[in-house]
């Protein structure tokens, strides 16, 4: 049986020491990985959330799903609608889901946006992250 090894690379932004840990058995497997990585924090500064960066919102918006006509000059047929960014050609299946909602596609018009926003909120006489005071 191969001997499974670990492919270990750093955040590539200066002073992060996020790591990067990829399990291979063979060279091959690394083929296309690249070894200059950022971390989430470093790659998309906006969507983490953070004390500087409280809140964040994503929208997502209806868009119908078409295959192709079975015979030659028929048009597309519709085969139900899914959730995507702003001209998405495809995306999410048709439920889209997260902490306290669930939205079924079916259920709403092409071009219903679903805005999704999350926010902390941080205690004001929290001085210390890991306290329970």
């Amino acid at each position: 049986m191969p001997r499974r090894q670990s492919y270990r690379r750093s955040c590539a932004h200066a002073g992060c020491g996020e790591q990067s840990f990829i399990e291979y058995t063979a060279r091959r497997e690394l083929d296309g990985v690249s070894p200059t990585w950022k971390c989430t924090r470093h790659a998309e500064p906006d969507r983490v959330l953070s004390a500087d960066n409280t809140e964040t919102t994503a929208v997502l918006t209806l868009h119908p799903r078409y295959i192709d006509a079975y015979h030659r000059g028929d048009p597309p047929k519709l085969v139900g609608y899914f959730w995507g960014p702003e001209g998405a050609d495809k995306g999410h299946a048709g439920i889209e889901q997260g902490p306290g909602f669930l939205a079924h596609a079916k259920d709403f018009p092409p071009g219903t946006r679903l805005v999704v926003t999350a926010r902390v909120e941080i205690p004001a006489a929290s001085s210390d992250p890991g306290s329970s005071t």
